[in-house]
């Protein structure tokens, strides 16, 4: 069983038959985010985070960088919902015929009470700003392949990956997948960055409902 923090970009696509485009309708739709910029509240609160995002970036940890930046930015969006909610670090498995993976998941968006059931996003939250010693791209990816065989309905999978400050959105559909450019969470684009996360909310209820 290979763990997921084995995996680069490369060998996800070799091993399951993926490329990258540069879009996809779905994307598209994703990252406009329309109708959901922050509220003043929201606003401020986002101002503060981003303010202490720039002091720290540098000197922050895996932990303290999911404790004191992501989480808070995430648990302002208000994930939980009557049809799906969070979980951090469940295990997600694939088996094909030629290839065994197994790792955990940072954070997912997913149906389910005690366990998730059926996965809608995956985040990997990329340790501090200066580690570059392995893919994030390849570790989000494969954790996203492995939610799509485990969601049935064969939806778009959304999924984002975090380095340092730095935000990237990935949307995997079928056998494509679209990667963003950065969103600097230091600056303006932390607005953005929570504009699109709400979107993915939208986007997942909707899909929810109809599934």
């Amino acid at each position: 069983m290979r763990s997921f923090d084995t995996w680069n970009y490369e060998q996800v696509e070799d091993a399951f038959g993926i490329s990258p485009v540069a879009s996809l309708p779905n994307f598209e739709e994703w990252l406009l985010a329309e109708n959901c910029a922050p509220s003043e509240l929201e606003t401020i609160m986002l101002e503060h985070y981003r303010k202490l995002l720039l002091k720290e970036a540098q000197n922050w940890n895996e932990d303290e960088l999911k404790l004191f930046f992501i989480g808070p930015v995430l648990t302002l969006v208000d994930f939980n919902t009557d049809l799906f909610k969070p979980f951090t670090q469940r295990t997600l498995t694939i088996e094909t015929p030629t290839v065994s993976a197994s790792g955990k998941v940072d954070f997912m968006l997913a149906k389910g009470k005690v366990l998730p059931k059926t996965p809608y996003f995956c985040l990997h939250e990329y340790k501090q700003e200066n580690r570059r010693d392995n893919d994030p791209l390849g570790q989000l990816l494969i954790g996203m392949v492995a939610a799509q065989a485990k969601n049935k309905a064969r939806l778009p999978i959304f999924g984002c990956f975090v380095s340092g400050r730095n935000w990237f959105f990935v949307l995997l559909e079928g056998d494509k997948y679209c990667v963003s450019n950065a969103h600097n969470a230091s600056d303006e684009d932390i607005f953005k960055i929570f504009a699109i996360m709400k979107k993915c909310k939208q986007m997942i209820e909707g899909y929810a409902q109809s599934n």
